[in-house]
Parts: structure tokens; C-alpha cells; sequence
């Protein structure tokens, strides 16, 4: 599995509620419908871009996501978009080109994380040691 929703539309998500987050210096927030279960990723992108051994990512429906602030974007790959905050540089969300419906947040931005469970795990393989316990 390379990222979490690749290939998914949104009718291939499961119940969604409703998560407010937002950047570390406070000048992004956003609102969004996401599921419940994260995934966490750690391919090599996803590893440089969370500074940590893996990037935790919740799934949402595209079209609830709501941002307020100044954020940024680069092409991260040939199928995602990587969205942070303009001014602290904190990860906030992905686009996948083949999964037009759905966005993915970092869930460590999510402001009240309750309810929100860790099950799946992408690229495991590339987890560095340190990081596997």
C-alpha cells in the first residue's frame, strides 16, 4: 500500500465526523469530515516531510474541508500534493491524483484528537529501527 487513500473515493470511506485542527504557530486552521482510523505511513516522503519515523493520516471527505490561513503547497510526488501552513511549515493535508474526492490530514493537527483510533500501517518495511518500538 503506498498512501493511505490512493485509489479511494469518497464513497469508500467509512463514517466520518467532524474534526477541527490546525498549524503549530496557529495561523492555519480548518474543519473537516474524516474517518475514524489512521494510517500511519512510512515511506520515505512521508518520513522526511513529519521529521519522525512516520506520518499518521486520517482520511476525510474532500468537499467538508473547510481551511482559514495562508498555506502552501508542493508536488510531492507524481500522484500527491502536500498542503502545510505558509508561515511554520506544519503538515496539514494531501491530495492524491487518483483519489480526486478525498483528502488526507495529518491527525496530529487535529485540535481534539478524542476518538480518533491508529490501526493501519503503510510502508512498514521502511520504518527505521528507532521507530519500530
Amino acid at each position: 500500500m503506498r498512501a493511505p487513500a490512493r485509489g479511494l473515493g469518497v464513497a469508500a470511506l467509512g463514517e466520518l465526523h467532524l474534526v477541527h485542527g490546525g498549524c503549530a504557530c496557529g495561523g492555519v486552521s480548518y474543519a473537516c469530515e474524516v474517518e475514524r482510523e489512521t494510517c500511519n505511513c512510512s515511506c520515505d516522503l512521508c518520513r522526511r516531510s513529519a521529521g519522525s519515523a512516520f506520518q499518521s493520516w486520517v482520511n476525510g471527505a474532500r468537499q467538508s474541508l473547510v481551511v482559514r490561513g495562508r498555506t502552501s503547497s508542493w508536488q510531492s510526488s507524481a500522484h500527491a500534493t502536500r498542503h502545510g501552513c505558509a508561515h511554520c511549515g506544519s503538515p496539514l493535508f494531501l491530495f492524491e491524483r487518483d483519489a480526486p474526492d478525498v483528502v488526507e490530514v495529518c491527525a496530529g493537527t487535529i485540535a481534539a484528537p478524542d476518538g480518533i483510533t491508529g490501526a493501519r500501517q503503510a510502508w512498514i518495511d521502511k520504518r527505521p529501527g528507532w521507530g519500530r518500538s
